[in-house]
């Protein structure tokens, strides 16, 4: 018997990392970079080889830079290749979850890798170039190291648990939102050791006393190891590590008012409403078992996950990739919860087959559904802003103008081409054309002629066009797009609509830009050219 649960554990195990294989990389290039993913593939670009990565909290840690990097010098720079570093995170993340048996049992480990494979949320976020994938991945080491310690602390759970904590601060400063979650968590831990003398938390508390203090000095050893070869970018960058220290704080902390992403407090619980009723249900469940339980890993779970949830609501900044974080401790309490209801239902004096057969195929019916929905955001329709995953996203024009500039250039017909920096408008540009040469960046007015000896120019459709040359045409083409959402005028037949058809309760935007080339260049079409 325990030869057979072993073979149906493993193949359950395999099955679900073979899925998440599959949707990762499946049409991994399809969706156009986004600005911040052309901005990462740039730095990245830059830090190859022998370059530095000077940390800049705008752009989040260094770290990535020299992974992604790497990739792009040695394999390639199309968009499947900037977003490989983020979807070797995802299935990593998925295959350390899926073999957590110890802490979710030999069901709930498959089936919490299964919810975070099928996660609308957790797959866009992770088929996309940026920090996020990573810190994830990272994050959810150092929680599964400390739920393991809880159980039965060993000096090494201080000392890894450090060094990916290093690891996590030079990928984003989320980590001190992780890290002030975490920290609730002893302090509410030492609470309960303070009340209850013979308790678990006492117990636990005792034996890290008795290991004394070697494991927190190696701890620390490693943790300003860590931060100082990655924020110096191995000692060629001496001011890094002062930088890496109090800059992220600093900055961030000033942002805070400026209210990023202009959304609600209720974002992101309008994001797991709408995506995540899988996870949102099994973790519930956990959360029941581990009150009931007193079981302290499952606490550890719940307060990352509801810490964080708080944390994120309350913080200035709201965009849709930040909604990764809570849920990865939130899959692994749902774990909890799918071991819990099925060693409920294998109790066949206590559970009647139509009971099982029912919870059965209602949980397979939801997990479809789910895997349904999240193939449309993470990956057939990446661009549609329609989506509340989709947050300020570069239109399928850009890569069609990009792939009709360069078979011009390749036949001799197009020169040297201008891009307009006004609104933003150089991201995604400076990334999908910095392999052409004879690319200059202006701020131009409008109201001017265009400056000369340029073939093509890339310009602001925020105004009325500059004066077209003579010998010139001109495409107009929206560049991104966004979806920033009127709650104000949503009512619930207008939500339902919305989850079955995608037709927003708000109007959608661009921001639109103008190509103007010469005729001759073959880039318009004559039935595509505005007059």
């Amino acid at each position: 018997m325990r030869l057979v649960a072993r073979v149906r554990t493993q193949s359950l195990v395999l099955g679900v990392v073979a899925l998440s294989v599959v949707a990762h990389v499946w049409r991994l290039g399809l969706r156009p970079l986004a600005h911040d993913e052309a901005i990462d593939a740039s730095f990245s670009w830059q830090a190859r080889g022998t370059g530095i990565a000077r940390y800049d909290p705008v752009y989040h840690g260094p770290l990535r830079f020299y992974l992604e990097g790497f990739v792009l010098d040695h394999f390639g720079t199309s968009p499947a290749w900037t977003r490989t570093i983020a979807v070797l995170a995802g299935i990593a993340a998925t295959v350390i979850i899926a073999t957590s048996h110890r802490l979710l049992g030999r069901f709930g480990a498959p089936f919490a890798a299964l919810l975070f494979t099928i996660s609308p949320t957790i797959l866009t976020v992770t088929r996309t170039g940026r920090e996020d994938s990573l810190t994830a991945l990272v994050s959810l080491g150092v929680i599964l190291i400390v739920a393991r310690s809880l159980i039965e602390p060993r000096p090494r759970h201080v000392v890894a648990a450090a060094s990916l904590l290093a690891v996590s601060f030079t990928l984003k400063e989320t980590t001190f939102i992780f890290g002030l979650a975490g920290a609730c968590f002893f302090v509410g831990l030492a609470a309960v050791a303070l009340v209850r003398p013979g308790g678990q938390a006492r117990s636990f508390f005792a034996v890290v006393r008795r290991m004394g203090s070697l494991p927190w000095m190696w701890a620390t050893i490693a943790f300003i190891s860590i931060f100082m070869i990655v924020f110096t970018s191995m000692f060629r960058y001496g001011a890094g590590f002062e930088s890496g220290l109090i800059d992220g704080v600093k900055y961030w902390w000033k942002q805070h008012g400026v209210g990023r992403g202009s959304q609600r407090w209720f974002f992101y619980g309008t994001i797991y409403l709408a995506y995540e009723w899988l996870i949102l249900g099994a973790a519930a469940i956990g959360l029941l078992v581990t009150a009931r339980r007193r079981s302290m890993p499952g606490a550890w779970f719940a307060t990352m996950a509801l810490v964080q949830f708080a944390v994120y609501s309350w913080a200035g900044e709201k965009f849709a990739w930040l909604a990764l974080h809570p849920l990865v401790p939130a899959v692994l309490l749902a774990g909890v919860g799918a071991q819990a209801v099925v060693d409920r239902l294998h109790q066949p004096d206590r559970v009647k087959p139509l009971i099982l057969r029912v919870v059965a195929t209602t949980t397979a019916a939801v997990a479809l559904v789910t895997a349904i929905v999240a193939v449309r955001p993470a990956v057939t329709h990446g661009a549609d802003t329609r989506e509340l995953l989709v947050t300020v996203q570069t239109s399928t024009s850009v890569p069609e103008l990009t792939d009709r500039l360069a078979e011009a250039r390749d036949r001799g017909r197009l020169g040297a081409i201008m891009v307009d920096q006004r609104d933003g408008g150089s991201w995604p540009w400076a990334w999908y054309l910095h392999d052409f040469g004879d690319i200059a960046y202006f701020t131009i007015d409008p109201t001017q002629p265009l400056p000369e000896g340029f073939d093509a120019y890339i310009v602001s459709a925020s105004s009325d066009p500059p004066p077209i040359p003579d010998g010139y045409v001109m495409e107009r083409f929206p560049l991104r797009g966004w979806w920033l959402p009127d709650y104000g005028s949503v009512t619930l037949g207008k939500a339902a609509r919305w989850l079955t058809t995608r037709h927003t309760w708000s109007p959608t935007a661009t921001s639109d830009q103008f190509l103007i080339v010469k005729s001759t260049a073959g880039v318009v079409a004559e039935g595509d050219a505005d007059e």
